[in-house]
Formats: structure tokens, C-alpha cells, sequence
């Protein structure tokens, strides 16, 4: 259980906050590429990176529509009973969708979307899908009701829930069991205890008001999180202390993602990269305990959803329509020279 108070956690943290500063920033690593211009003027809620296909899944509306990574659209564009919130894959290779009325996950077949099942939520309207590869667990969030469920991957029966709060961000899993969940009520990480489904206590966040993006190093065991006053902090997730803080690009709805080599074998060890309504913010991983900001790239309307393709060196951004106009979709690539 983590607890406000533990005083050697807190001496652990400030050590190590004054041995590992900070490192100055630099020139964002990823440059636009592809602009893909979307049929409908809603904005897209959900990106997805397929591995193996490496294709990419984007929700707008009620439709998901199917992209090579060279931005063409597939034949595909699957409507569904009703807007789908977020996207997910479990490890059988199914595209999991999250309805949002009626509440209900749709598991479809990947590439061609062809309707496999479904299944009836009764937390509330979904508004986020974590799958944990590592742990064979899916998470369905509702943040109208609090709660998070866990649910059976290939069938979506439910196997317990966890009631929180009505302020909740993105979620990341560690692979042995755990779940955080940002909580932008209390200005701290939930963690629950996937296997039981039960609160295991929280980790505070100093100085972080409005944390919603989270993304986590399972390796490492670094949780990345994005606080909308414009901070990122990386916890130990082990001790529950911020011992890095770097500038970001602020924001109330901030989303996040991370990556071991985010192009490839050469290059950064890591990679966090944060996107809001104004730009998308990088932060280089050089070792488990030294991180350097890598500047910013502004956003002429704020991004909804993001998907990171590492294995192809890619950053996808789906950003909102402006007045009048449709929802395009941002290919970010990178020159890997320049990134070494």
C-alpha cells in the first residue's frame, strides 16, 4: 500500500532528485510528413497501432477506418451501433472497440473489422481501453461512473471492478499485476491491484494539478505523467516518488504514450511524447534515471487521439477539425541522423 507520509521514501526521492538533475532541452526529434485529410467533420477519439499488420485503426464517430502506414485508406470503414470512445488489441490479434451508447465492447477481426461479438457494459458509457499484453488483461474505464473493470480479453465477460473517482485519466499497466490510473480529483496515481480488483492506495503527486496523461516503462518501472500546467513527472513506480521534472506543453486533456526505441535499434533509448491542445512534447529516455526534454512541436488544433508506431519510427496524431473544416491526421516521421 503506498502511503503520503513514508519518510524513506520521501529522503530516498530527494537523494536522488539532487544526484540526477534534469537535462536542457532540445530540438523536437519528429517532423510532419503525411497529412491525411479525414471524410467526416467529427473529431477522431481513438488511434491504434497494430503490430502485426502494422496498420493503424482510427475511431471517428461511429465508423473505424483502416490506414496503411503509407496513409492510404483500406476498403474499410466499419460503422457501429454507436460512437466508439476508444480501441484496443487483445493478444489474439481481435481490434476490441468501446461503444459508448449502448455501453458495450465490440470485438471485430482485424483488417476486414467483421463483427466478432459483443458485450454489454454496465459501469457506464466507456471512455478508455488499456490492454496489458504482459499480464493477458483489459480494462475498460468509465469515467461518467468512476470506475475501472476488468474484463475478460477474448470473451469481455467481467471479472471485477474498482470504483475511484469521477476525474479519471489514462491508465498503463505495469505486466506483473498492477494498474495505475491518473486521478485529476486528487492530484495523484490510483493503483489497484489487478488480480483482486482492489484499491492498493495511491501515489501523490506534488506540484502536478490536473495529471491525466500517463504512460509507463515497464522496465524500468517509470510511470511518465503529464500535469496540465504544463509538467511532466517521472515516478518510481516501485517507491511512489517524482524524481525527474521536465516542461511539456499544458493542457486539460493531455494524452500520452512511450516507447523502447521509437525508431528503431539506433537512437534513443526511450521516448515519452505527450500531446494537448496546442503541441506535442517529447522527452528523451538516456538511461533509467536520466531524461532530457526534446522541445516541442505546436499543433494548429488540439490533438484527440495519438498512436505511436515504434517499429516503423512514426508518431500519428489525429487532430480536431476547426470551424467548418475536417478531421486530419498527422504522420510525424524522424530523421534518424539527427536523433543518434
Amino acid at each position: 500500500m503506498y502511503t503520503r507520509g513514508l519518510l524513506a521514501t520521501l529522503a530516498v526521492g530527494l537523494l536522488l532528485s539532487a544526484q540526477l538533475p534534469a537535462v536542457a532541452g532540445s530540438a523536437f526529434p519528429y517532423h510532419l510528413v503525411r497529412r491525411i485529410a479525414l471524410p467526416g467533420t467529427g473529431p477522431v477519439h481513438a488511434l491504434l497501432f497494430d503490430p502485426r499488420t502494422r496498420e493503424i485503426y482510427a475511431a471517428q464517430g461511429r465508423r473505424i477506418a483502416v490506414f496503411s502506414l503509407a496513409g492510404a485508406p483500406l476498403a474499410v470503414r466499419r460503422p457501429l451501433a454507436g460512437t466508439v470512445s476508444a480501441l484496443a488489441r487483445n493478444g489474439a490479434g481481435e481490434i476490441i472497440a468501446a461503444v459508448r451508447s449502448p455501453a458495450q465492447l465490440v470485438f471485430l477481426s482485424a483488417r476486414t473489422l467483421t463483427v466478432e461479438h459483443r458485450r454489454a457494459l454496465r459501469a457506464g458509457p466507456p471512455a478508455a481501453l488499456l490492454y496489458d499484453r504482459s499480464a493477458n488483461m483489459l480494462f475498460v474505464e468509465s469515467r461518467s461512473s468512476g470506475s475501472i473493470e476488468r474484463v475478460d480479453p477474448r470473451s469481455g465477460q467481467l471479472l471485477g471492478r474498482v470504483r475511484l473517482d469521477s476525474a479519471l485519466g489514462q491508465m498503463a499497466g505495469n505486466g506483473r499485476g498492477t494498474l495505475y490510473v491518473a486521478n485529476a480529483a486528487r492530484d495523484a496515481l490510483e493503483v489497484i491491484d489487478a488480480g483482486a480488483m482492489r484499491d492498493a492506495g495511491s501515489i501523490a503527486l506534488h506540484r502536478c494539478p490536473g495529471p491525466g496523461a500517463l504512460a509507463m516503462d515497464t522496465i524500468g518501472r517509470r510511470l511518465f505523467v503529464g500535469c496540465a500546467s504544463g509538467r511532466a513527472l517521472i515516478v518510481d513506480a516501485d517507491l511512489g516518488f517524482t524524481f525527474v521534472r521536465l516542461p511539456i506543453a499544458g493542457g486539460s486533456k493531455l494524452q500520452a504514450a512511450f516507447a523502447f526505441h521509437p525508431w528503431g535499434a539506433h537512437g534513443w533509448k526511450g521516448g515519452a511524447f505527450f500531446a494537448g491542445s496546442t503541441a506535442v512534447s517529447a522527452i528523451q529516455m538516456q538511461a533509467f534515471v536520466r531524461y532530457r526534454d526534446h522541445g516541442q512541436l505546436l499543433l494548429p488544433t488540439p490533438c484527440t487521439a495519438l498512436a505511436l508506431a515504434a517499429p516503423v519510427g512514426e508518431l500519428w496524431l489525429a487532430l480536431a477539425p476547426p470551424s467548418g473544416g475536417r478531421a486530419v491526421l498527422w504522420v510525424l516521421g524522424v530523421d534518424r541522423s539527427e536523433v543518434k
